[in-house]
């Protein structure tokens, strides 16, 4: 089965228009030009939206002679797959190094809503554990009525 591309997999320029249009949700070719800090013309961008459309990363239709595009996959969807991908390869499936490093970036800048929100997160990564016991984790299905050494 072939990996699963990611923004990662796209070029500097092909990131910047696609991180764009998940920002702003339905583009024109001109939205898309008034959110790039430094935008190539009308007509690059226009080629790029379309290799995005043919790469599968966007859909488009056609507004009375104006292309609208939008992305297939939402903002959230993006940021985890792509983050997926830089925990794997970068950290080595370390999440916890991720975490460590992200936290040593941020400094002192947490506000004390996202300090409250990460702490909510790690509690229930302590209460939910990961289950290494296939045969237990199907137990803790409900419904399950999986023998003690079956499977």
């Amino acid at each position: 089965m072939a990996k699963k591309k990611t923004i990662f997999d796209l070029g500097k320029r092909e990131r910047e228009i696609l991180e764009a249009v998940l920002k702003l949700g339905e583009v024109s070719v001109n939205d898309v030009l008034v959110e790039l800090r430094d935008p190539p013309s009308y007509s690059t961008v226009r080629a790029i939206l379309g290799q995005l459309v043919r790469k599968g990363n966007l859909s488009f239709r056609d507004d009375r002679g104006r292309y609208l595009y939008k992305a297939l996959t939402t903002k959230e969807s993006a940021q985890k797959s792509a983050l997926k991908d830089l925990v794997s390869t970068i950290f080595y499936g370390k999440a916890s190094d991720v975490i460590v490093t992200l936290l040593d970036l941020a400094g002192n800048t947490l506000t004390p809503e996202e300090i409250d929100r990460i702490k909510t997160k790690i509690s229930s990564a302590q209460q939910n554990p990961p289950q290494s016991d296939p045969v237990a984790a199907l137990r803790s299905v409900p419904g399950c009525h999986c023998k003690e050494k079956s499977l």
